[in-house]
């Protein structure tokens, strides 16, 4: 199983992916710092599962969604954001995310991305 992981904050980046490397141990982690970093590994590496946030530079999480979704890619994809407007929400959950999370990243929230995630994998 292959699970990219995008967001620009340092420190989320490396407590969400600590957290997958503990749950998955056979998956392979792709962090990425920003939204076309996040975009060029998706084509190139084709995961199975990513985790984006909507804030980054470059490229918004949204714009990244909007571009694979055009493109015809199926991206399995969590939110997991600070930007917590409902008429964003709508909109993300209209491109067919699995899943918007608000931040702050709370042990219970790195669960239900944990359940999500494990789904696939016994799929």
């Amino acid at each position: 199983m292959k699970i990219l992981v995008a967001d620009d904050s340092f420190f989320i980046r490396n407590v969400v992916v600590k957290k997958l490397k503990d749950e998955f141990p056979a998956a392979e982690i792709i962090p990425c710092t920003n939204g076309k970093e996040a975009y060029e590994k998706f084509v190139s590496l084709k995961p199975d599962v990513m985790l984006t946030d909507l804030l980054m530079p470059e490229m918004t999480g949204e714009e990244l969604l909007k571009r694979l979704k055009s493109e015809g890619y199926d991206a399995k994809a969590i939110v997991v954001s600070a930007d917590v407007q409902s008429r964003t929400r709508d909109e993300i959950k209209a491109l067919g995310v699995l899943e918007f999370i608000n931040k702050p990243v709370t042990p219970d929230k790195l669960e239900t991305v944990i359940n999500l995630i494990r789904g696939f994998e016994d799929a």
